[in-house]
Parts: C-alpha cells; sequence; structure tokens
C-alpha cells in the first residue's frame, strides 16, 4: 500500500472512530424538554447573576426573558460593570418596574481581576438564594427553563447543572463556523462524561451555570480563577475538583443567544480567550494545526491529486466528515444546508486560532472589553 492510500485509510479510521465516539457520547446527554418542571410546593430560592458591560443592544431582551422566568422565589441581580453606553440607564429603568431586580453598578476593576470575573463575583457576593444561576447579558430564556433545570438539580442532587444552548448567528457561513467550533469543542470537553465522578472531565456554558450556592463558595467561587478568560469552563473544572456533582444537559429549546453579528466580529470575540484555551501552549498549536490539515484541508484536495482507490477512500472521507457535521447541525438545532460550507471553515478557523495567538504573544497579553492583561498575570492566575 502506498502512502497517499495509506494515508487515505488512516484518515477515514481516524474520522470514522472520532464520529463514533462523539457520537454515541451526545446521544448520553440528556434533553431539558424531557424533565418535567417542579411544582409551586417548596421552591428553593434561586440569584440569577448577570454580568453587564456595554450591552445596551441585547440588555432589554434578555433581562426580561429572565424576568418572565416561572419561577419564585427569585432574586435577579445584574452588574453593570463600567459601561460606557445606555446599559445603566436601560438597567435603571427596568429595575423601577420590577422589585425582583437588583442592579449593581461597579465603576473600577480592582487589580488582579478580569472584569467579567470579577463582576461575577461581585454579584454572587450580593445574592441570597441557595441557588446561584450564572448567565449573560445576551441570553434569552423560555418561561420553564429554570422550572425544568431545578427539578434536575434536586432529582439527581447535583451541585452543578449547565445548558448547552442554540446560537442566533446572521449567516450561513457563520453557521457551519460555529458547527465546527461547536463539535471541536464537545470532542474535547465530552461534556457527557462530566456527571461521572470517577471521571476528570469538566463542563460549564457561561449562557447557564446553575450552581448550588454552599457548592460555590467552598470551591473558592470566582475569586479562585479570577485571571481565568474561559470562566464558564474554569467554574465547571473549579467544582469538578472538589468532587461535586455535575451534568450537562441539551437546553437548545430553552436558552438562545445571539452570539456573533458576523465572521469579523467571532474573530474578534474569540481572540481573548483562544490561547487559554491552548492553555498557553505553542506547542499543542502545532500539534492541533498538524490534524486539522491532515482531517480537514487535506482531503478535498486529495481528490485533485490522487486517483484511484486513493481518490475513493478520500471521497468516503469527505462524505463521513459532512455526515458528522449533519449529525451535529440536527443536534443544534441549525439547518443542515449550512453544512455546505465545512470545506471551507477549516481555512477560517486555522486563521481565527493562528491570529489569537500570534496577537496574543506579540501584545504578551490580551486587550478584554478596553481593558488590556498581560500575558504573564493570565498564565500565573490560571487553573492547573
Amino acid at each position: 500500500m502506498d502512502l497517499p492510500l495509506l494515508l487515505a485509510v488512516a484518515t477515514f479510521i481516524g474520522t470514522a472512530l472520532f464520529g463514533l465516539h462523539g457520537f454515541v457520547g451526545a446521544r448520553r446527554l440528556q434533553w431539558l424538554d424531557h424533565i418535567a418542571p417542579l411544582d409551586d410546593a417548596g421552591l428553593p430560592a434561586v440569584s440569577i447573576i448577570i454580568p453587564a458591560l456595554n450591552e445596551e443592544k441585547n440588555i432589554r431582551q434578555a433581562l426580561l426573558s429572565v424576568l418572565a422566568l416561572d419561577y419564585q422565589p427569585l432574586e435577579i441581580i445584574v452588574v453593570n460593570d463600567r459601561s460606557t453606553d445606555a446599559t445603566g440607564v436601560i438597567l435603571e429603568e427596568i429595575s423601577a418596574r420590577y422589585p425582583q431586580l437588583t442592579v449593581l453598578h461597579v465603576s473600577e476593576l480592582p487589580r488582579g481581576w478580569l472584569g467579567k470575573n470579577h463582576a461575577l463575583h461581585a454579584g454572587a457576593g450580593r445574592a441570597r438564594g441557595e441557588y446561584l444561576l450564572f448567565t449573560d447579558a445576551d441570553v434569552v430564556m423560555e418561561p420553564a427553563t429554570l422550572r425544568r433545570a431545578m427539578a434536575r438539580m434536586r432529582a439527581r442532587k447535583l451541585d452543578h447543572l449547565t445548558l448547552l444552548f442554540k446560537a442566533v448567528l446572521p449567516s450561513s457561513l457563520l453557521q457551519m463556523v460555529v458547527i465546527e467550533f461547536g463539535v471541536s469543542l464537545v470532542s474535547y470537553l465530552q461534556p457527557w462524561k462530566a456527571a461521572d465522578p470517577a471521571s476528570d472531565k469538566y463542563v460549564g456554558v457561561g449562557a447557564f451555570n446553575l450552581v448550588r450556592a454552599a457548592a460555590y463558595r467552598q470551591a473558592g467561587g470566582h475569586a479562585a480563577i479570577r485571571l481565568c478568560p474561559l470562566d464558564d469552563i474554569m467554574l465547571g473544572k473549579l467544582l469538578k475538583r472538589q468532587g461535586l456533582a455535575q451534568e450537562c444537559l441539551y437546553g437548545y429549546h430553552f436558552i438562545s443567544v445571539k452570539w456573533y453579528g458576523s465572521l469579523r466580529e467571532m474573530i474578534s470575540g474569540l481572540r481573548k480567550n483562544t490561547y487559554a484555551a491552548l492553555d498557553y501552549s505553542f506547542v499543542r498549536l502545532c500539534v492541533l494545526t498538524c490534524l486539522q490539515l491532515v482531517f480537514s484541508i487535506w482531503p478535498p484536495w486529495a481528490l485533485m491529486a490522487t486517483a484511484g482507490a486513493t481518490r475513493l477512500v478520500n471521497l468516503a472521507v469527505i462524505a463521513l466528515q459532512a455526515s458528522l457535521f449533519v449529525l451535529a447541525a440536527l443536534y443544534s438545532g441549525i439547518a443542515c444546508r449550512h453544512v455546505l460550507w465545512f470545506p471551507v471553515t477549516p481555512y477560517i478557523r486555522l486563521y481565527m486560532t493562528w491570529q489569537a495567538v500570534l496577537a496574543t504573544i506579540w501584545r504578551r497579553g490580551i486587550v478584554w472589553r478596553g481593558t488590556f492583561y498581560s500575558l504573564s498575570e493570565l498564565k500565573k492566575g490560571r487553573l492547573g
């Protein structure tokens, strides 16, 4: 067997094993749709904490959906984190009509903190609920979301529950980029293993991190991850390291997020945490790049560069990859037609990743919402 054919066969086998592992694992996750909501008897108090920095575009719709949750007793704390737009005015206007809403204004960022992490920490410090729900200022929830989530928390005696959300995106190409991004993230985190106390796998989603307050404080809260750009995932890691019970569910029909308005916006948005996701390892970046070149970029080119059995195997690789992305789209509620872009998105992903890492190294840090954080302090503050 010649080298091109051997590479094609190995790529097919690797893709098949990757897809099978992901498919079997994804089927192990439960759907929030299948969880009956808690009844009115003895509902535990929940505090929802929302950080907001220059969120005038999304905060009203998101906050009104949270205020419409069919759940009591409910405390809502929005932390206006140094906003320079109309966010603060909108929050004060809404709070005047809803007494369960508390607005906390932060005017200065203490040294040694990332802004969002500090806002979440400040909100948690004011919270009185037995459970804390950390979410974002662009998250829209269905009214029954919290009742169903709390039913799962109670039934499984969980300390931490997180939900996968539906991303609302304006373009077909952006949809496919997010599908590929989601497949990569889920294959790395393996959220179906988070519920296994014998596994070291963990999970956290910024759109919906529901935590038992006592467990959150026992683990050290956001103070323990004050310099971690991946605050949501690192909160999951922090809780799992404490031996606390954790689970992830599909929440696509209950939570939606207007994630990014354009490809350029996504590239800019992921610049802050891409190197952190690689644990600040340039070697890891190179390894992942080689894998992407072999598994995603080479097979379409091989159709033109090879013939006979080698070309047929590479065609099978492409067909298999397309099928896996179609399954991922179906699971996440994204139209399958967007998968037509999948031969293009690996180039975009590589550009996004390398651009983010090189920019971080060149600047010796990241700029997040107008504040610079040095690479040296980010490395010192990571959760090992």
